[in-house]
């Protein structure tokens, strides 16, 4: 969930289908496993070589104990996961490489447990197979074998007493939930969903050890995916898959636990919880950035510099995710209670698309375009925004336009862009709009980024001066 795709759709390599249509799988040489990236251009293609790492090497001394499974095509799936997380970014170009919590924690392990090792090759092959066939849910030999191993691996694991306690049986069943997931088998995932929902309720939750952390981070990504599917309606509402949360706006006096929850957010956000405009509910979910914003900062720049390295990257890797699902269930919720667009619509679906467009060269999924138009038309639908609800725009469509232009440019994030200057005088000068982005979320590391994605906006403004004369 959330990984790169590194194929195109199209790719006539590696195909799983065509040497199965005779009813058998090819046989493939045990050479050194790469990875194959196929380029843009017209038939270019590089090979990505693995580069040797103590990772590598763990992982290579642990494989002689197991026996084989699926042949080298497996093990590439195993290569191209480790290559991808490598490279995957946690939030806000921050990548921790081998110390990715993916690869540091839950990584170790599946290898040190034979049966989470058949639950995860279930899910590096789902998702091998998926970049190579986005479209074609049907599933390879190879696919099924693992699948089947890692189901009847996982019911053994069911009956063992205090299974409930057992960190490995919740990490399985999430690896089985990115197979359905790749294969849009969404019955099954929801199923899954439940169980492993009614396991951690048993346990009495989750912690914040590194497991713990890492487990929080998967599971959200799963709901977070059902959640916007239902709120763009790509997928039927189904309140017991995501339940609604109840909404409520206070008048002033606010209660001392608003009070509270205003006094951590930055000025900008705080000026517009002040308007009355915002549910408690918004309120209470700015307030959870408030809390892991600080770690996005180089360590010697953060407010917390004796943080340890590993709960820093465990803590982003979990927290804006969060998040993120937090969000987009409440925008559920405002929709199924019928209320209109506004503000609070707005920076949810503006800090989701921020945190959760996590690929820095390719786009993270088709959910993208669409979720930008719904940021747009909420922008659109606030007729005359007041003071404090101009800058949450202002400082949203900078931050989102930039966050979303890393893969190259991108039609309606511009649009955002584009419609924020047109419609906003102090969005024409750099000074002013430097000065209200201060009043929010601000990285100084990124001020650069931010003041080239503002540019080439007006330099679209000016030119559209032009043409209208």
């Amino acid at each position: 969930m959330g990984a790169r795709s590194l194929y195109d759709a199209d790719t006539r390599s590696d195909s799983r289908h065509g040497s199965q249509e005779g009813g058998s799988e090819r046989t493939e040489s045990r050479a050194p496993s790469h990875v194959h990236v196929h380029g843009h251009g017209h038939g270019s293609k590089t090979s990505h070589v693995l580069v040797p790492t103590i990772l590598d090497s763990h992982r290579r001394d642990l494989f002689a104990s197991y026996p084989a499974m699926g042949g080298r095509h497996s093990m590439q799936s195993v290569d191209e996961y480790v290559y991808i997380q490598r490279n995957e970014e946690l939030l806000l170009k921050i990548r921790p490489d081998v110390q990715h919590p993916v690869l540091s924690v839950l990584f170790p392990m599946s290898m040190q447990d034979p049966g989470l090792f058949k639950c995860f090759l279930v899910g590096a092959q789902s998702l091998y197979e998926w970049r190579r066939f986005p479209q074609q849910a049907k599933p390879s030999q190879t696919m099924m074998r693992l699948q089947s191993e890692a189901i009847s691996s996982l019911q053994k694991r069911l009956t063992l007493p205090a299974a409930h306690l057992d960190d490995g049986l919740v990490i399985s069943v999430l690896h089985l939930m990115v197979a359905d997931a790749c294969l849009r088998d969404l019955p099954s995932l929801k199923s899954h969903l439940g169980g492993i929902r009614q396991i951690i309720a048993l346990r009495g939750g989750l912690g914040s050890s590194p497991s713990h952390l890492a487990i929080r981070a998967l599971l959200t990504t799963v709901e977070f995916y059902i959640a916007l599917g239902q709120y763009l309606r790509v997928s039927p509402d189904d309140p017991v898959a995501v339940p609604s949360v109840r909404i409520q706006y206070v008048p002033h006096p606010f209660p001392p636990d608003v009070c509270r929850y205003i006094s951590k957010l930055p000025v900008g956000l705080a000026e517009a919880a002040l308007s009355g405009r915002l549910s408690v509910q918004c309120i209470k979910l700015l307030t959870s950035v408030a809390d892991w914003a600080p770690l996005v900062d180089d360590p010697q720049s953060s407010s917390e510099p004796d943080c340890d390295p590993q709960i820093r990257y465990c803590r982003l890797f979990c927290e804006p995710r969060e998040y993120s699902r937090n969000a987009v269930i409440l925008l559920l919720s405002l929709q199924r209670s019928g209320i209109p667009p506004g503000l609070e619509h707005v920076i949810c679906l503006g800090l989701a698309i921020t945190v959760r467009h996590l690929s820095g060269e390719n786009r993270t999924n088709f959910f993208d375009g669409t979720t930008l138009d719904a940021l747009i038309s909420n922008v659109k639908a606030i007729d005359t925004p007041t003071l404090p609800e101009s800058e949450v725009i202002i400082w949203l469509a900078l931050v989102v336009n930039w966050r979303t232009q890393l893969a190259g440019p991108l039609a309606n994030a511009d649009d955002l862009l584009d419609y924020v200057i047109d419609s906003f005088p102090a969005a024409r000068t750099w000074k002013a709009v430097s000065v209200i982005a201060r009043k929010f979320f601000w990285f100084d590391r990124f001020r650069l980024d931010w003041e080239k994605c503002w540019q080439c906006g007006i330099q679209r403004f000016r030119q559209r001066l032009i043409a209208g004369k």
